[in-house]
């Protein structure tokens, strides 16, 4: 339960300003190139740092880590409140950056390692704290449209979200239970898993393949999902409640997650209905490619736990460092595609979508021919 305490904080907070963090940087004279490049930012930054960070939290443990990751994301969130430049945003994404990386890989290394007592245990709790990150952030995002609605200034709801990751920090540094006695981790051993030594073990290499193909099939474009939809008429006022809607699909997803095994079958029809809904969502019919972001967000969500669960089981030590790893595959294939797609939807955001569609085939091929054969 204290973790989920976190996790709800931290989320519902995020909730409060996804909605209009674009609107806000635009308002404070930040042009839509700028904006949009402080957001490829926190991606770049988060890819650089995530290594590194699953190092540390190797050394200093899971917790203090997650402790680390809540200030940096909270001095993150008091620059957007401050807003005024393009230097001050350029800046709070560098922690919001670094915030993300030193939590993405000691989040589920502690709920592995230090929060839950079996390993059997795992995908429940993890799909458990997926669930109410989704619940919490569409709580915050309900509550955005609610207090636009009546008035209040985009400044105040992000000064209510560094308030809220304030609470945040200071509840994981004190409330959340500390992590067990590691066992003579070393950094050097940590380090082997990104040298040529770790390249050349038969046995890690499938790991690096595998983040790979997970990396391609998880990319969801989301920088082109606000213009596009702009572009199709929807009024950007109503995208706080558009999006909280949404995400009762990704809500949906995590449940699923939960109560199901992961058989190659199941995989497969996921696989498809990413790809289909991924494509249909970049048409110019509003209600088509409204219904088709819900049913992207849906498969993706029960995608992600998914993924996690076998990293989790392909990782036999240093857990932090190798999702730290893979969250830089993650965010660094991520980063690739993003720009290609931008460059791209230039001409076309549909022509974007389709394309990185076709990218992703391989990878979902791989997944399943490679992987999903030992499960079955």
């Amino acid at each position: 339960m204290k973790y989920y305490i976190k996790i709800a904080l931290q989320h519902y907070a995020m909730g409060l300003i996804i909605p209009i963090a674009i609107i806000w940087k635009l308002q404070n004279g930040l042009t839509l190139p700028q904006a949009v490049f402080t957001e490829a930012i926190v991606l770049l930054v988060t890819a650089i740092v995530d290594l590194p960070a699953g190092l540390i939290a190797n050394v200093i443990n899971n917790k203090r880590s997650l402790v680390l990751g809540a200030l940096l994301h909270l001095l993150g969130m008091i620059l957007l409140a401050a807003g005024s430049s393009f230097s001050v945003f350029f800046i709070a994404a560098i922690f919001t950056g670094a915030a993300w990386a030193f939590v993405s890989g000691a989040d589920e290394a502690y709920i592995h390692d230090d929060y839950i007592e079996n390993s059997d245990e795992y995908k429940k709790v993890f799909s458990s704290s997926v669930i109410i990150d989704e619940l919490f952030t569409i709580i915050g995002m309900v509550s955005a449209s609610l207090l636009i609605y009546l008035g209040l200034n985009l400044r105040i709801l992000f000064i209510i979200a560094s308030g809220l990751l304030f609470v945040h920090f200071l509840y994981a540094a004190i409330f959340l239970p500390s992590s067990k006695l590691l066992l003579a981790t070393r950094v050097t051993k940590a380090t082997r898993l990104v040298t040529l030594g770790f390249l050349r073990n038969k046995v890690d290499l499938p790991i690096i393949f595998v983040m790979l193909a997970f990396a391609v099939v998880y990319e969801g474009l989301r920088p082109l999902w606000q213009p596009h939809m702009q572009s199709i008429g929807i009024d950007i006022a109503s995208f706080g409640l558009i999006f909280a809607g949404l995400k009762l699909a990704s809500l949906a997803g995590s449940i699923m997650a939960r109560y199901r095994s992961f058989h190659k079958r199941d995989i497969a029809i996921t696989f498809l209905i990413m790809l289909v809904s991924f494509i249909s969502f970049g048409t110019s019919i509003t209600v088509v490619s409204l219904i088709a972001l819900c049913m992207y967000l849906f498969s993706e969500n029960y995608f992600r736990i998914y993924m996690s669960t076998v990293l989790n089981e392909m990782i036999t030590s240093n857990r932090a460092a190798v999702l730290s790893l893979g969250s830089v595959i993650r965010n660094g294939a991520g980063a690739l595609i993003i720009v290609f797609a931008g460059f791209i939807s230039s001409s076309s955001i549909a022509l974007a979508f389709f394309v990185v569609a076709i990218i992703k085939l391989p990878a979902m091929f791989y997944v399943l021919r490679a992987h999903l054969r030992q499960r079955d």
